[in-house]
């Protein structure tokens, strides 16, 4: 009885086949188009690392010769230098000059033992010598002054 039923307008077994086929070949060639495109950004985000290890290489290597001329600073030679350019250090017996222009002067009596006009003149020169302070002169007694310059004009600026 079943085989004396029909389907009418229905699709045969043959054509069922050819479908499923086709969709079946269709998810194949979507699946492997996908797996080409992760498998060329896998090779890009190799080729950058890559890159990236040749980079880090490289600043080791730059690394490892500052610190070979940072060690050469330590030799004592290097700091007797340093100290004697940028502190005004001497070694044993030698002694520093240091000469003192002062602009800002106007000799008076000399009854009163002051060789300024008045003390706003006096002032200002106390301002003026600090303020050449720090425009890079060191003292000889103000070390963290002479430490903060020489941060400032050698080390900052690099």
């Amino acid at each position: 009885m079943d085989d004396r039923i029909r389907e009418i307008g229905g699709l045969s077994r043959k054509a069922r086949i050819n479908i499923f086929i086709g969709i079946f070949l269709l998810f194949i060639i979507i699946s492997v188009l996908t797996s080409i495109n992760q498998i060329s950004n896998i090779v890009r985000n190799r080729e950058k690392v890559i890159e990236l290890e040749e980079l880090l290489n490289y600043e080791r290597g730059n690394n490892i010769k500052l610190l070979a001329e940072e060690k050469t600073l330590y030799d004592n030679e290097a700091i007797e230098m340093e100290a004697r350019n940028q502190f005004n250090m001497t070694m044993g017996e030698e002694t520093n000059y240091f000469v003192e222009i002062v602009k800002d002067t106007e000799p008076e009596d000399t009854e009163g033992g002051n060789n300024f006009k008045d003390t706003e003149s006096s002032s200002n020169y106390a301002q003026t010598a600090s303020s050449s302070n720090h425009a890079g002169i060191y003292e000889k007694s103000n070390l963290w002054e002479n430490i903060r310059i020489f941060y400032n004009n050698e080390i900052k600026e690099k």
